[in-house]
Parts: structure tokens; C-alpha cells; sequence
């Protein structure tokens, strides 16, 4: 494995930059893939003919197609230029990256090839090259030693400790994949029971002693539908390879009689196996399992839960803390009304990394609150979805012999209340080594291009649960990681230029706080920096426009509110100035993405679900009406994951003020057309105005209220606020009545200079020109300078925030329309 390079320049070498910085070496690569690939077609039996010759080439139908790709391909270009610039640290909306420079590259070089890893005889390097990917990922996660090409003849009579795991098409699948093993693993034991209970030939599988959730050592027949039910996961797999062991050492007739005598939920499917199975044992049924999940769960989990047979009723939300976190009181509770009931769990999920938030449950209580329930009879399958955090995992650093360091010794910088994480972030992180299994997207915080999903299990036996090679029926396998590696996936088709990628990813940046660990902290740190700027700016806004966060961010993503003064009336809308926040902040596919300058992202949160928390948002009576009424909150999401955001500084101020005054600006424009909705364009007899303004966009909304206003008819100049212009607009002055002059009270000079051109050099009446203006510190001294120039003081408006100003303004417009005649100047 290649060293990485030293300091803070990693990123810049493993990207091909926000700007194509990285271009030429891009190119280069790609040639040399190109060529080699080439070279080796070339070489391929030599001798054989050339299909293609240079007379094919010149032939019209030949040109005809070249010609018409071409075409096809600049419109296509052209066409991909309208999506979102995921490249660029001005993207804060998506939970999607940039893949990196050796990632594109693998990727293009295993694509030439085109091998799927599903047979190793088809593709053995990319299938090798895939289980050193699941090495390296392995180790991150702190699991056993990831199961090697070949297992060794005793693995399974010694039980040896190998991880397993292998690349599908992205977090979705690897969960499924999870939830249809441990949905067989948990009904093995019932199967077993009523397969010994149907059939003489294996009765005697019923006297197996197995070690149950206390820790007896009991036989098979001798346990209730409900300890069968709540069996260790390894006390089942060492039931399957016994019995494994058993039929192998018989002739091959009764393996092959077991087989297709054993009722497993795999042949009948669930709801005929459990009618099979209560038949059978009237008196002691089984039920159908639970999975218990964290409220902000990501939607794929229904989905699954419907695929294995389970129905999406049987996925139960636990409800989450104040930092998005699995409530673990709350889970302790479900599951011993669970043991006090005899309802039978399949599961608990824990999450690294909620998808809109960024949050990571804490995994050591969850691992504490299993040994409890274990303790009174109750055991599950815990399984991690860290489909987007787990690759945080690469900032612990681990001891020699493999193990993560204890979050306790390690720095104040890394953990801690001033640290990158928090202390117990670290501590869920460290306890990845004792969960089942995990999902972990290589195509989201891996930098690796689409479709690269990742599922680990830490017990490679378990995969016999869906094998569909009849483990019973072969000489011991020795199929390690290779061979028919379809018959222990879901996929029949895993493209192996997707191995390519992440072996080539992984083998640049090794997923270790070195590596891998610092695009982490890069992207953490610009997210604490974000979120430090926003609470600033908005802080310094003095109630103008309140910044309230849904959540405190501890990785790469936060979600809010901003709440317009004079406060929040109702959820519908407070959704609706969100949204209008949100599409001038979002790309729509159809419009020149340059007229973005920064993209965020939106999401939604139950009302009811999430009320524990949003009554710390919103006034107590908004909540409680939104949440009988059922409705949902529509939060401001950013999540950055470029690990270049750090690094952007220009004239205009660092990244984080960048995005913070930016998003102020439109909030205050959103919140006069949020305030002042248009109302219908009405008769030309309208009161003319014109509205001079030195800071456009904050005064956007207002000018889309005046253009629709009944009473008023408003000219806008947006473009510069300096005498000249105005000068070159006099003949257009002559259509107006009034005059609207927005007064920066923090740098007043501008209007003051504008104003008394107004009223010398255009001869406007100062009775015609009103000045807009918010309380400051010299507010006061603006007013007497500005009366100085003639204009009386209720020409002066000056109120304590824009909206309230802004409401005045309108009032004073539509009372002077009626008392006015004749135009001013």
C-alpha cells in the first residue's frame, strides 16, 4: 500500500479539485487505462484478424453513427451542466461527494474490463480486489479478521472468527440483506424443532443441547416456542454447522433428505411456515418478531421490513433525545413490555449517521440494555446502519493489537466538549466491534462513484442462512471469499469496476485517522465552523430574523428554522417562508446553475413525533395545534461533505460568513414577500413611486409586494444607488410621486449624500421622499441629519427591524394615495 501524502495536502492530491485543478494528472491516468487496455486486447491471441479495418471506417454508415454520437454526446453534455455542482463547496444540501481522483480512475479501469463479482472464475482479480476493500473496511469497524480467499480445512470445526461482508448497490440492499439473515437465523431453531417433530429420520435433532439466553445448556425439544425464539445468535450457528457436521459425515441420501424436509421460512415462505408451525405446536405458537429503530430511521426500512414478509407494522420507532439520538430508556422499556408479553424481537437498529441530521445513537447503551434483557430472556440481532457515518469510525485510532483506543485516552482535540466529537460519539463509535452487522455506503463519505453500498457481518457463518448452495449436501467448503460468491448475496450482478474503485480508493487513503480519518475532520470542523457563523450572523440580526436549530450538530449535517419577526403564528406559515427560503437555495434542473450561489437542502419532521423538541422552537400552543392537525415542520438542512470547505477563503470572507451572510440576505428578502403576500394586480390608478436601494437583495421582497400592491405603482431602481445613476433616470422620475429611500444605518453616509442630491440637484420636495430605516446605534443621528435636508420626521421611518419598518412604509403609501395630488417634481 502506497503512502499517503503528509500534512494537510492529502485532499488536494485525492481530488480532481472544485476547480479541475488536478485535470492534467486526471488525464493522464485515464489515457494510460485507455491504452493499456488496448495493449492488452491487442496481445490477446495476436494473430487473430483485425474486425475493424480502416475501409470500415470510411464507410457512410460508419460516419453516420460517429457523427450522430457526437451530437448526442454534446447535448447530453450540455444538458448534465444544469445538475448540482456536488464538486463544489458552494453544494451544502446533499448527502453526496465528489468521488475521488483514484476512485474515478479505478472506476473507468474496471469498467473497461466490465466483470461482475458474483463467480471468481469470471473475475478473480476484481473479486480480490474487493476483499481487500472489506479488509480495510473490516479493520475500521474493528471487526474479526475478514474471511480470507480460502478457508482453512478446520475453519469450521474450530469456528473460527472471520468477518464477512461484500459490495451491493448501496445502503437499501445491505439492510435488506441484513434483515432476510436474521429473519432465517431467528427462525432456524423452529424449523429445526418441527422438522425433528415431522420427520423420524432426524427426531434426534430434537435431544441437541443448546445454550440458551441465561446461559443452560438445554436440550432442543426441551425449550417453549418463546426461548427457541430468543436463542444467541451464535448458540444458532453452532446449532447449524452441528448439524451441518452431522449430515456431512452421513451418505449424501440423507443430507439430501434433511434438505428438502426442513420447513425453513426460505422454502414456505414466513406466513406458510408459522401456519406450519403452530399446527404443529397448537399450544405453543410462534408470533411474528419486531425490529425496533430509532424515529429517524430512513425510509428504506418499511420498505424492507414489507420485502422479508415481516410488514412494515412490525417496525416499531423508538422515539429519539433532543440530539436525535435512539432514546435508550425508552428502548429498555419497549423491550421488557416485550418480554413481559412473550413478543418475540428480531432486532434493534441502531444508526451512525441519521440521514438529515447527522446524528450517531448511542450504540454502548444499546450494547449495555442487550446485556440486560439478555440477562431476563430477551436476546436480538443488532444491527448498525451507518450507511452514511460509518466511515467516521476511520478518526479512532486503534491499539496494536486491532481494538479502538478507549474515547477516554484519547486527546482533548479529538474528543471532548471542545473536541470533534463528542465523548460518547466516540464511545458508540468504539462499540461497532460488538454489533451483528453493518451497512456502510462507500458512494457517500467513501468518495467513491455510484452504486457502492458495503454490508459487514461479523460472523461469516452466518451467510449460510441464505445460501442457495444446499450447505448440507457438499464436502466442507472451503469457499472463502471466492468461488460462487452469488449464492450468499441478494444481487446476481455486482459490477466489479465498483471493487476497482473502492480497493484503489482505500489503497491511496488508507481508512485510518491519517487517511481516510482526515477528509472527516476536514468536513466535521467546516460544519462546526458553519454553524458557529450562522448563530453569529443572525444573532448580530438583533430579532429581525431568528436562527432556531432543530438540533446542536456534532458531525457534517444541521438542520433549523429561521423565524421572521415578529414570530411564528403557525406552522403552514413558518413551511411556507421555509420553502420560500429553500427554492431560491435549490437547483430544479432546469435553470443555469450559476445564478445559484450556495445550494442547501430541506426536509420534514412530524409535528407530533417531534413535539419534545419543537416546543424548544416554537411557541407551545403552534405545536400543539400542528400535531393534533397531523402536520409536518419543514426544517433548512446543510450537510457538507467536501473536505475543501475548510479551505475556501476569497475577498468576499471565508466560507462559513460566506454562507451565513448569504442566507440572511435571503432570509430577509423572504420575509417581506413572506410578510407582505402579493396581492392582485388591479386598475393603472395607482399612487407612483419610486424605490431607490442600496441593498437589493434584502429589498427583493418588498419590491415583489409594491409591484402587486393595489395602491401603489413602484418603479425600482436595484442596480446602483449612486448619484449618476439617478441622474440618468430624471426623465423616468418625472412619472413618480413619491420617493422610498432605504437608509443603511450602520453606513449612512450613501443616503445621506443621495438624498441631498434628491433634494438640490432633482428638486424633489422633501415632503415626497421617505427614508426607510432600522434602529441603531447612531439611528438617531441619521434621522436629525436626514431632517437637516429637509425631510420632516414622520418622513422617517424608523422602527426597531426591516418588517416592522416595512409595515409602516405600506400604511404610509396607501394613506398618502388618497391625500396626494399632482406629482412632485
Amino acid at each position: 500500500m502506497s503512502t499517503p501524502p503528509s500534512s494537510d495536502a492529502l485532499h488536494k492530491a485525492a481530488f480532481l479539485g472544485p476547480k479541475g485543478e488536478n485535470a492534467d494528472e486526471l488525464e493522464r491516468l485515464l489515457l494510460e487505462v485507455l491504452r493499456d487496455h488496448v495493449f492488452w486486447r491487442r496481445n490477446f491471441h495476436p494473430r487473430d484478424p483485425r474486425l475493424i479495418d480502416e475501409r470500415d471506417k470510411r464507410t457512410e454508415a460508419f460516419d453516420d453513427m460517429s457523427a450522430r454520437l457526437r451530437d448526442e454526446l454534446s447535448k447530453i453534455l450540455a444538458e448534465l451542466k444544469r445538475a448540482a455542482p456536488l464538486y463544489s463547496p458552494r453544494q451544502v444540501a446533499h448527502i453526496v461527494s465528489d468521488p475521488s481522483l483514484p476512485a474515478f480512475v479505478g472506476y473507468f479501469a474496471g469498467l473497461l474490463y466490465n466483470q461482475n463479482n458474483v463467480v471468481a472464475e469470471v473475475s478473480p482479480e476484481t473479486v480480490r480486489e474487493e476483499r481487500a476493500y472489506f479488509k480495510a473496511l473490516a479493520e475500521m469497524v474493528g471487526y474479526p479478521t475478514f474471511l480470507p480467499e480460502t478457508l482453512p480445512r478446520d475453519a469450521h470445526a474450530r469456528r473460527s472468527a472471520y468477518s464477512w461482508g461484500h459490495l451491493c448497490s448501496g445502503g437499501t440492499v445491505a439492510n435488506l440483506e441484513t434483515l432476510w439473515i436474521a429473519r432465517n437465523i431467528r427462525l432456524y431453531p423452529l424449523a429445526v424443532r418441527l422438522v425433528a417433530h415431522q420427520t423420524d429420520a432426524f427426531a434426534s435433532f430434537a435431544d441437541l443441547e443448546v445454550t440458551t439466553a441465561t446461559g443452560e445448556r438445554t436440550a432442543l425439544d426441551a425449550l417453549s416456542t418463546w426461548r427457541l425464539s430468543n436463542l444467541p445468535i451464535d448458540a444458532i450457528t453452532d446449532l447449524h454447522l452441528r448439524i451441518k457436521a452431522t449430515l456431512q459425515e452421513g451418505p449424501p441420501a440423507r443430507a439430501q433428505a434433511f434438505q428438502e424436509a426442513l420447513p425453513s421460512v426460505r422454502r414456505a415462505g414466513l406466513a406458510s411456515f408459522l401456519l406450519q408451525y403452530n399446527r404443529a405446536f397448537p399450544d405453543d405458537p410462534a408470533r411474528l418478531p419486531k425490529v425496533f429503530i430509532s424515529q429517524a430511521t430512513h425510509y428504506c426500512w418499511q420498505k424492507n421490513m414489507d420485502v422479508v414478509g415481516l410488514g412494515a407494522d412490525a417496525l416499531e420507532t423508538i422515539p429519539v433525545d433532543d440530539r436525535i439520538r435512539l432514546d435508550t430508556d425508552a428502548l429498555r422499556e419497549r423491550l421488557h413490555a416485550c418480554i413481559e408479553n412473550r413478543q418475540p424481537v428480531l432486532g434493534v437498529v441502531s444508526i451512525v449517521g441519521t440521514t438529515e441530521e447527522g446524528a450517531i445513537d448511542p450504540l454502548h447503551e444499546i450494547e449495555a440494555v442487550r446485556q440486560e434483557v439478555g440477562d431476563a430472556g430477551l436476546t436480538f440481532w443488532h444491527h448498525c446502519d451507518a450507511a452514511f457515518g460509518g466511515f467516521f469510525a476511520s478518526l479512532l485510532p486503534k491499539t496494536e493489537d486491532g481494538n479502538f483506543v478507549p474515547p477516554a485516552q484519547l486527546d482533548d482535540d479529538l474528543v471532548g466538549p471542545d473536541g470533534l466529537l463528542p465523548a460518547d460519539d466516540a464511545e458508540a463509535l468504539a462499540t461497532l466491534p460488538a454489533t451483528d452487522s453493518i451497512t456502510i455506503d462507500p458512494h457517500k463519505f467513501g468518495y467513491v462513484p455510484y452504486p457502492a453500498g458495503a454490508v459487514l457481518f461479523r460472523d461469516y457463518h452466518v451467510r449460510d442462512a441464505i445460501a442457495y448452495k444446499a450447505p448440507y449436501l457438499a464436502d466442507e467448503d472451503q469457499s472463502g471469499f471466492g468461488g460462487f460468491l452469488g449464492q450468499w448475496t441478494l444481487e446476481g450482478s455486482r459490477p466489479g469496476a465498483v471493487a476497482v474503485s473502492c480497493y484503489l480508493s482505500q489503497a491511496m487513503v488508507p481508512l485510518t485517522p491519517d487517511g481516510h480519518g482526515r477528509f472527516m475532520e476536514n468536513c466535521i470542523r467546516a460544519n462546526q465552523q458553519l454553524f458557529e457563523a450562522l448563530t453569529e450572523r443572525f444573532s448580530a440580526a438583533e430579532g429581525e430574523l431568528n436562527l432556531r436549530p432543530f438540533h446542536h450538530p456534532e458531525t457534517v449535517a444541521f438542520c433549523f428554522v429561521i423565524a421572521p419577526a415578529p414570530g411564528v403564528e403557525s406552522v403552514a406559515s413558518l413551511n411556507d417562508y421555509t420553502n420560500r427560503i429553500w427554492q431560491q437555495m435549490t437547483v430544479d434542473g432546469r435553470e443555469d446553475i450559476n445564478q445559484y450561489a450556495f445550494l442547501l437542502s430541506r426536509t420534514e419532521v412530524d409535528v407530533a413525533g417531534y413535539a419534545h423538541i419543537l416546543e424548544d422552537l416554537l411557541p407551545t400552543d403552534v405545536v400543539q395545534e400542528a400535531a393534533e392537525n397531523g402536520a409536518s415542520l419543514t426544517l433548512l438542512r446543510t450537510c457538507l461533505m467536501n473536505p475543501f470547505q475548510s479551505d475556501w477563503n476569497t475577498d468576499e470572507g471565508a466560507f462559513p460568513d460566506q454562507v451565513a451572510d448569504f442566507l440572511y440576505d435571503v432570509a430577509l428578502e423572504e420575509s417581506v414577500a413572506h410578510t407582505f403576500p402579493p396581492a392582485p394586480r388591479p386598475s393603472a390608478d395607482r399612487h407612483p413611486i419610486l424605490v431607490v436601494e442600496q441593498t437589493p437583495r434584502a429589498q427583493e421582497g418588498l419590491a415583489r409586494y409594491l409591484e402587486h400592491d393595489e395602491k401603489v405603482v413602484a418603479h425600482f431602481d436595484v442596480r446602483s444607488c449612486s448619484a449618476a445613476t439617478l441622474k440618468d433616470r430624471r426623465d423616468r422620475m418625472g412619472e413618480v410621486r413619491d420617493l422610498v429611500l432605504h437608509v443603511d444605518p450602520s453606513a449612512p453616509s450613501q443616503a445621506l449624500r443621495i438624498t441631498r442630491w434628491l433634494v438640490d440637484e432633482a428638486q424633489i420636495d422633501p415632503e415626497h421622499l421617505l427614508a426607510v430605516t432600522t434602529q441603531h446605534s447612531n439611528g438617531t443621528d441619521v434621522t436629525a441629519r436626514l431632517g437637516a435636508l429637509g425631510l420632516p420626521a414622520r418622513n422617517v421611518i424608523l422602527e426597531s427591524d426591516l418588517l416592522t419598518s416595512t409595515r409602516r412604509l405600506v400604511l404610509q403609501l396607501s394613506a398618502r394615495r388618497s391625500a396626494t395630488a399632482g406629482p412632485s417634481s
